[in-house]
């Protein structure tokens, strides 16, 4: 189980107040969660646009695909992977990530 934050709800200040305040929403997910960066090998500058790929490897060094995500303009990525989908025969997990010349214009 994990907790998993999402959107800021604010709330439209008083006219007393000089400053927003707001909560902060965490869903609880039954799934493994993984987040990271999407980094240029040289530079190590952020790379947004990538196609960031989860794959499992079986008992017989099969992968299969689990889910995808591109990286978001800072590179980050954010996955939830639903455990059901995990074999119990698996022996790794696997995260790949792919971009190209235009993955760094998004």
């Amino acid at each position: 189980m994990a907790w998993v934050s999402g959107a800021i709800e604010f709330e439209k200040p008083s006219q007393n107040q000089e400053h927003f305040e707001g909560n902060i929403v965490l869903t609880k997910v039954d799934a493994l969660v993984l987040q990271g960066f999407v980094m240029e090998s040289e530079g190590k500058k952020p790379l947004p646009g990538a196609l960031v790929m989860v794959y499992v490897r079986v008992n017989d060094g099969k992968e299969e695909p689990l889910c995808q995500t591109f990286s978001s303009r800072d590179g980050h990525y954010l996955l939830h992977i639903d455990k059901a989908k995990i074999p119990g025969d698996s022996t790794a997990i696997i995260i790949r990530a792919s971009a190209n010349e235009h993955s760094s214009s998004i």
